[in-house]
């Protein structure tokens, strides 16, 4: 009988080794999990795990990982997030949110899930927040293994920058303009690919400053990257507006043909693939 019991035990111990390492959910780990933005959503099919839902934006250009394919969208809107009746039906048991819908949490919370705000605000916030989601759902090894890669690529993004030329980066918000401060994330992205940001003597608590045109030409930068922020259906005036605003045409950027239009959320909110996404900055505007 009690070889019986010990073969027993060890059956457990080899089911809950390979069940660990296949990278199943620890015991207490949320099973039914609402990612409503885009970092998280793709965070969490880095990890191998599937959400039930995922919030869509609409006038936001989407890279939704292939893996997501099939996963429910749920709506977004100012100020609250999603539909509560629509997120109710999916039942979830833990949402990733943003402070963005910040506004909506309480909501959330009464329809019974645990709500966690998941953005970095920065490059290096990154990896500790593939971390911080792996281990909310059980998926710890697989999200170590993934922030490492994240550590590798954003290292190898930003080694070798050999100039580090004056940078407007500016949010088009129809025709007024926000200047990307340090601390926001299109910000952090630039700065790690070698832009020197002009925003000395600009302060917003939101990572967002009010920048007239007339300041613009006054500080003169070498680059402008323009980020057009709206409804899909109209990105692509906004984008032709600012590609040729005539109140620019004086500065640096402009008679260089230095004005660069950055459409696909990528400088606008956070990604986990940031390491190509600096890439992407330094060979296609900046040229570090």
């Amino acid at each position: 009988m009690t070889v019986v019991v010990m073969n027993v035990m060890r059956v457990a111990a080899v089911a809950v080794a390979v069940a660990l390492l296949a990278g199943a959910p620890a015991a207490g780990a949320a099973e039914r999990v609402v990612a409503l933005t885009p970092f998280t959503a793709n965070t969490l099919a880095s990890v191998g795990f599937q959400p039930v839902g995922v919030g869509h934006v609409l006038g936001g250009a989407d890279r939704f990982s292939s893996r997501l394919a099939g996963v429910p969208r749920l709506p977004m809107a100012h100020p609250n997030g999603p539909n509560m009746e629509q997120l109710a039906r999916l039942r979830p048991d833990l949402v990733l949110s943003t402070p963005t819908w910040r506004r909506g949490a309480e909501a959330m919370r009464r329809l019974g899930p645990r709500v966690v705000e998941s953005e970095p605000r920065t490059v290096a916030g990154v990896p500790a927040e593939t971390r911080r989601i792996g281990q909310l759902v059980g998926k710890r090894r697989t999200a170590e293994r993934v922030a490492r890669r994240q550590e590798r690529a954003i290292a190898a993004a930003t080694s070798g920058i050999r100039r580090h030329p004056r940078v407007l980066l500016v949010l088009g918000v129809g025709r007024t303009p926000y200047a990307f401060m340090p601390d926001s994330w299109g910000g952090d992205v630039v700065r790690r690919a070698g832009g020197r940001l002009l925003t000395d003597g600009l302060s917003a608590p939101d990572g967002f400053a009010r920048i007239s045109d007339e300041v613009i030409v006054a500080r003169n930068p070498d680059i402008i990257i323009a980020v057009p922020h709206g409804r899909s259906e109209d990105i692509g005036r906004m984008r032709r507006y600012l590609e040729a605003n005539p109140a620019w045409r004086t500065t640096k950027a402009a008679r260089t043909g230095n004005v660069h239009v950055s459409i696909g959320g990528s400088l606008l909110e956070p990604w986990p693939d940031v390491g190509r996404i600096i890439r992407d900055v330094r060979t296609k505007y900046l040229g570090t």
